[in-house]
């Protein structure tokens, strides 16, 4: 049996009493960090149900970076990256790099995925949730994109796009997606159209602060025109939004986020009620209301 030196019994001692204040430490840090997270939970919600808005969105202390060639085609293809101050063009290229990274591009039939193609569809998806801290979209991990309008198993018909929440996928046909930028002013815009089903099924099953506030805020819109008569009927005959528009409340949501986005001045004069409640749910504002 081999003997142990009373210099080794202290040292050993050590070494174990070390290991377990190391491991006290973990848990205790950990355990603080659970009571941060709630009471700044807490204090959010809190701040939440006064103002209808997160306590706040950016934080990105490291910024991802386009290439300069990335960068170019924001600049002289994405209207809105334009209209932004130079601190939120940094965020809004930095969420642009980071929405790219996160997911899956899929070219179909023959339809070459190039960078135009990987950052004016994320430009979409980040200026939809510029308003929100969590901006990836977790519904969507894969993006298929066609060269024109494809053929649907789904419905067995044609398609020029379509999200579907089960595979978290998105499919969008690039001369359609290239149409509704090419007009912005008509109401009409195949990836805002879809990107809103797939960010309105985000808020649904995530629960963080701006998806609270997006489905939370979006029921109130039900109610005010399950509510409202007047109002409804003014909206239905006024042909402001499509009649696709009143399909479902998916619909709805989505058409009424195409024409917030594509005419925020002309829905703002005459819907005001309805403007403020879709600013509300984005937490951005499009215009100068």
């Amino acid at each position: 049996m081999p003997i142990i030196a009373p210099e080794q019994d202290y040292y050993i001692g050590l070494f174990i009493l070390v290991v377990l204040l190391g491991f006290l430490l973990v848990i205790v840090s950990i355990w603080l960090r659970q009571i941060a997270v709630s009471v700044f939970d807490g204090i959010e919600m809190g701040f939440m149900i006064i103002t209808k808005r997160p306590v706040f969105i950016y934080f990105h202390p490291f910024l991802n970076k386009l290439s300069a060639k990335q960068e170019s085609i924001l600049k002289q293809q994405f209207t809105f990256y334009n209209r932004l101050n130079k601190r939120k063009k940094a965020y809004f290229k930095h969420r642009v790099a980071t929405f790219i990274k996160q997911k899956q591009f899929v070219g179909n039939e023959g339809f070459l995925i190039t960078d135009e193609v990987k950052v004016l569809v994320s430009a979409t998806a980040v200026m939809l949730t510029f308003g929100f801290r969590d901006y990836i979209i977790r519904s969507i991990k894969t993006i298929i994109v066609y060269p024109t309008q494809y053929y649907s198993t789904v419905n067995d018909d044609y398609h020029k796009g379509e999200f579907h929440v089960n595979l978290k996928t998105l499919v969008l046909s690039w001369d359609h997606f290239m149409e509704g930028f090419r007009i912005e002013d008509d109401k009409l815009n195949l990836a805002i159209h879809e990107f809103a089903h797939a960010i309105h099924f985000n808020s649904i099953y995530q629960n963080d602060i701006n998806s609270v506030i997006f489905l939370d805020t979006f029921n109130e819109l039900r109610e005010l025109l399950s509510n409202n008569d007047a109002l409804r009927s003014r909206l239905v005959h006024s042909e402001y939004l499509r009649n696709y528009a009143f399909t479902n409340d998916f619909e709805l949501l989505a058409v009424i986020l195409e024409t917030f986005i594509e005419s925020p001045n002309e829905f703002h004069q005459h819907f005001p009620k309805i403007y403020a409640l879709v600013k509300q749910m984005l937490n951005f504002n499009f215009s100068g209301y």
